[in-house]
């Protein structure tokens, strides 16, 4: 329950309307799910004016609204505070509010891949022994971070939250608001390049996770990546290092194999201890998320047996590669939630390991976000789906050209104009038996390419 006193001071707004210390529910920033009672925060965003629907929040029941500019009408008995920047005072909100839970410890993890994954294979994990909370859905931004830890109720003692950007000052903004104990890096790869300029744009932004860590944080740092590495090595912290390839780390996993389309297992090995894993879904890379979430596992002092029983309980989230059947005889694999050169690369991958004696299709939408790099990474993925072997691949996007200029002459492309077509193709060309792998950034929506298939 939120006073309106607590709001004023973390906000240091100005209370517009007469009103006498008001209780609020919860923090709404939609007025179409608003609930009796709840405090509305008035955001701006790319395509609407939050302030164009005070009136309907404080008319389905809000008890208040949060405004940077005043309105002519203020119904009586609700509450108004204006303040310079409603997005900064949400997260101002969020900060204090965190900050009660003096009890609570908290993890946040970033990279260029894998956060989600990481973050739902260590609540897992600490669901066994802790209250958790943690984000949901895309709630890692400047607006779903503080929402996520204004849920924060009394019986909660753990959180564990992904933080995304594409911009820098993003990530240092969240962790203040999060103010974690514990920070994991899942990785360092090329992903919003537009803003970020380049790979060294991308390890200044993630960095700025840690770069106010002091001895009583931890930093579960991934050996493996040199850019990770890179920036743990002067942070003044405790650190627990996971890692395949580099020897003598804390964390580390050995006879990785799979189980065909069902589960990977290999042997983790914490400090001496070595136990047996079996991580449902498909994706070698899982085993790196895996040794990642048992860092920040032990960060929280759980034990051996309790990371592998968490492990074995993480359940692979929706659209990352979900592998699924289709009544046409051909498998699918997909990886529709988003995309970038790295994760695309790991996403050829999978579909070339995995194929049997059926053919490797790719249905492949641009990858955004990369600026000036853009042409050249997609013809660099177009060389890397030639040396993969891929036989057939779709392009959708504005991209796909560039990629398809790299295959010919050396593997079948097709240029599809629209969703629809895409998938149309895949059903004239595809076979019982081939694996198709779809995948694209999260603005090339090529889930509706599965939808298509699935069709009656």
């Amino acid at each position: 329950m939120l006073e309106l006193s607590r709001v004023l001071n973390s906000t240091n707004g100005v209370l517009l309307s007469k009103s006498d210390e008001a209780i609020f529910t919860g923090v709404s920033t939609d007025s179409r799910k608003i609930r009796k009672d709840e405090l509305f925060f008035a955001l701006y965003g790319s395509n609407f004016d939050g302030h164009d629907f005070v009136l309907e929040a404080l008319e389905k029941g809000a008890k208040g609204a949060v405004i940077e500019r005043p309105l002519f009408l203020i119904p009586n008995g609700k509450v108004l505070i204006k303040v310079p920047s409603t997005l900064e005072s949400l997260g101002d909100l969020a900060s204090t509010w965190r900050r009660s839970f003096v009890n609570l410890r908290l993890a946040a993890i970033t990279g260029s891949n894998g956060k989600t994954t990481t973050k739902e294979m260590a609540s897992n994990i600490l669901s066994l022994k802790f209250s958790v909370l943690k984000n949901t859905g895309n709630f890692n931004n400047l607006i779903g971070l503080p929402l996520t830890l204004l849920k924060l109720r009394e019986g909660h003692n753990a959180a564990v939250v992904e933080l995304g950007m594409n911009d820098f000052g993003e990530i240092r903004r969240l962790s203040e608001i999060a103010a974690p104990d514990i920070g994991a890096i899942t990785n360092i790869g090329r992903a919003h390049l537009e803003k970020l300029g380049g790979i060294e744009g991308v390890v200044r932004a993630k960095a700025e996770l840690v770069e106010g860590f002091t001895e009583n944080k931890t930093f579960v740092t991934n050996m493996d990546d040199p850019w990770v590495k890179k920036i743990g090595g002067p942070i003044k912290c405790h650190k627990i290092s996971f890692g395949i390839d580099t020897p003598q780390t804390y964390i580390s996993a050995k006879d990785i194999e799979t189980v065909e389309f069902s589960a990977v297992r290999f042997r983790m090995i914490v400090g001496g201890d070595k136990l047996p894993i079996r991580i449902r879904g498909i994706g070698l890379h899982n085993v790196m998320n895996a040794l990642c979430a048992a860092g920040i596992a032990i960060a929280f002092g759980c034990n051996t047996d309790e990371i592998q029983a968490g492990l074995e309980r993480f359940i692979p989230a929706y659209m990352r590669l979900e592998v699924m059947d289709t009544s046409f005889g051909f498998k699918i694999i997909n990886d529709t939630y988003n995309a970038n050169p790295d994760s695309m690369r790991r996403g050829v991958e999978e579909l070339v390991r995995l194929k049997g004696s059926g053919r490797a299709i790719a249905v492949l939408g641009d990858m955004l976000e990369l600026g000036m790099a853009s042409e050249a990474e997609h013809r660099s993925l177009g060389e890397f789906l030639c040396d993969s072997k891929v036989d057939l691949v779709i392009a959708y996007g504005k991209q796909g050209e560039h990629v398809l200029e790299v295959l010919r002459g050396r593997a079948k492309g097709i240029l599809a104009e629209t969703h629809e077509e895409a998938a149309e193709n895949l059903i004239k060309l595809a076979k019982e038996g081939d694996l198709v792998l779809i995948k694209g950034s999260r603005g090339m929506q090529m889930e509706k390419v599965i939808q298509r298939l699935f069709k009656e």
